[in-house]
């Protein structure tokens, strides 16, 4: 498929702790909105911790939740997960794809969606991937978008196994990862940030100041609000 202006991919980000402009609601937690040109779907990846602030802003950008097709889920902490209810009581038949060491939880909680427990790397849709499952302590997934030039974006959560372990087990598509953007935690690994255009470290990210400092070409802020295109 041709893509019109060769934009693949449309990332919304209606939750963050910082918000790029006052129409917007700050809160604790990330929540990114993915319009996909392959299929013309909207998917969301992580929910942040309210439903108030996701629902609100989701208003902002004039998507209707029934609009959203998946939800992508990274980990089950409330600061990705807790605007998930918000979504469910407006839009119940979505599916939802969830680690799957918390399958059985969210199909008890979630009983009229289609909820898939990801295991390995797997094709949500076209052009879009998810990394399965990384981690002992904490299972979490990335997403990763390919666009029509087979650059990848990459969104997490929190890299609560560690950002290198997502970046390392990316390197696998042997594509050029052209953006990462999420929480980064405690990552401070720099060298495996170089040669990305666009880095967007946010939310529980502990060092922002200085991977501004070390890439202040290609460091991106990132709050509710913020939307760029791929």
């Amino acid at each position: 498929m041709m893509i019109s202006d060769l934009t693949s991919f449309e990332v919304k980000i209606v939750f963050e702790n910082t918000v790029s402009n006052g129409n917007f609601m700050p809160g604790y937690g990330f929540a990114a909105l993915i319009y996909n040109h392959f299929t013309e779907n909207y998917l969301l990846f992580d929910t942040g911790e309210n439903k108030e602030a996701l629902l609100h802003n989701l208003n902002q950008f004039n998507v209707d939740v029934s609009e959203i097709q998946k939800v992508i889920i990274s980990h089950n902490h409330i600061e990705n997960c807790g605007g998930l209810d918000g979504i469910y009581e407006k839009n119940p038949h979505i599916d939802i794809y969830i680690p799957e060491e918390n399958l059985i939880t969210y199909k008890r909680k979630y009983k009229e969606s289609n909820v898939h427990g990801v295991f390995d790397s797997m094709e949500i849709e076209p052009n879009i991937f998810t990394t399965g499952q990384i981690g002992n302590y904490i299972k979490e997934q990335a997403l990763i978008l390919q666009t029509e030039n087979d650059d990848l974006v990459i969104l997490v959560g929190c890299a609560h196994p560690g950002l290198e372990e997502f970046l390392y087990n990316i390197q696998n598509y042997r594509k050029n990862i052209k953006a990462i953007i999420g929480g980064f935690h405690s990552f401070r690994k720099y060298s495996y940030l170089e040669g990305i255009e666009i880095i967007g470290p946010c939310f529980c990210s502990e060092h922002i100041d200085e991977i501004q400092k070390k890439f202040p070409d290609n460091y991106k802020k990132i709050g509710a609000g913020t939307s760029i295109s791929f």
